[in-house]
């Protein structure tokens, strides 16, 4: 019977079925299609088009071909600004700072002599005369910064002119770079008798000194730091005001008298922080290579930020546009070492300091003998 049965169902065993191969449903296959393939957006077909129909990507916007009118204008004036602009950047030779200088001469001369006019207008009456001790004090120390370092020489009535510095005293070099700022190496010095202003200031060859300057400045050395310091923030207060210039210019030419308040401003602006810095350091040497101590710099920086502290808050001239601080006298005594080189090379200071001393010590003992006046030079 069990045979009976096997036999069976191998007889009634079906043939085998053709495999029908597995179909996507209608949402998968749009899934897959989606997959395999990147979409694209539609776009605008030209005939013209050089990217053809099958190129989606966009085109290029530093091609120049593709730009129209007004965006060539743009970018000319642009490369043409960029180019004006680093063809008339100069580098300080002693720092190595850029800087932009772009005024014309004619201008520049003609904006100095309107300073020059204020001045006389706004300390009329107060500017002690040439003859003065006091301003006769300040012009030798002036006098020597400015030839000791090829920087010029003052406009000074009684004393003979010398458009040139002193044979020796400074390379070809450096008169080459003197700045066209400085006034055409001929300085005008102002000394006003207010004690209640303790200020100095220098901008276009004119040079301030207040009197009230000078119990802080306390002796020839302090009053050399001071006025090295303002003479070289001459050629940095001028940069600095390129876009009031350039519209002091514009006014003119429209007949609005700008100039005289541009004058004005050159002297109140507070300098930033980076011209603070290079005027330390190049004032610096320019006090050391007259023969200056290069200390009384930073301890006339001290007095100053002592005085600052004492008067509790009042208004101090100098400390407006030139502010005074610790870190700047301790960035100055770390140049001393510096300075030091500076006078030691420079040919005029070979004995000065010896001389400078037994003056000193033969005055603070009584008076200048006659038998020891061979001991000292007068300088």
């Amino acid at each position: 019977m069990l045979s009976s049965l096997t036999r069976l169902s191998r007889c009634a065993r079906l043939p085998p079925q053709p495999r029908v191969p597995a179909r996507w449903p209608s949402a998968s296959l749009a899934s897959a299609r989606s997959i395999s393939n990147y979409p694209r957006p539609p776009r605008y077909v030209r005939f013209d088009d050089p990217a053809g129909p099958g190129d989606g990507q966009p085109k290029s916007t530093w091609d120049a071909r593709q730009w129209d009118t007004s965006t060539k204008v743009m970018a000319g004036l642009g490369i043409f600004a960029i180019g004006y602009y680093l063809s008339h950047l100069e580098q300080v030779p002693e720092t190595g700072r850029w800087r932009f200088m772009d005024i014309s001469p004619k201008y520049e001369a003609a904006l100095a002599q309107t300073a020059h006019q204020e001045l006389l207008r706004e300390f009329k009456g107060k500017v002690l005369p040439p003859n003065h001790p006091v301003a006769r004090h300040i012009r030798r120390v002036v006098t020597r910064i400015l030839e000791a370092n090829g920087l010029g020489t003052l406009d000074a009535p009684d004393v003979h002119k010398r458009l040139m510095p002193l044979d020796g005293f400074v390379s070809p070099s450096d008169i080459e770079r003197i700045p066209p700022e400085v006034g055409g190496k001929e300085w005008h010095l102002f000394v006003v008798n207010d004690d209640r202003i303790v200020n100095a200031m220098a901008s276009f060859g004119d040079i301030v000194v207040f009197t009230g300057i000078l119990p802080v400045a306390k002796d020839e050395n302090g009053l050399a730091a001071v006025l090295g310091h303002v003479a070289r923030h001459a050629a940095e207060r001028y940069s600095s005001m390129k876009v009031f210039i350039f519209l002091a210019a514009i006014l003119d030419v429209i007949g609005i008298p700008f100039s005289g308040m541009l004058a004005r401003l050159l002297y109140d602006l507070p300098n930033s922080r980076t011209q603070e810095l290079e005027a330390d350091k190049i004032g610096l040497r320019l006090t050391s290579r007259a023969c200056y101590d290069p200390e009384a710099v930073p301890e006339m920086f001290n007095r100053l930020g002592r005085l600052e502290q004492a008067m509790s808050g009042r208004h101090i001239d100098f400390l407006t546009t030139h502010p005074a601080s610790e870190k700047r006298a301790k960035a100055l005594r770390e140049m001393l070492p510096e300075a030091y080189a500076v006078q030691a090379a420079s040919p005029m200071c070979g004995s000065t300091a010896d001389h400078m001393a037994k003056f000193r010590d033969t005055w603070l003992q009584g008076g200048l003998d006659p038998d020891r006046m061979s001991e000292v030079r007068w300088l």
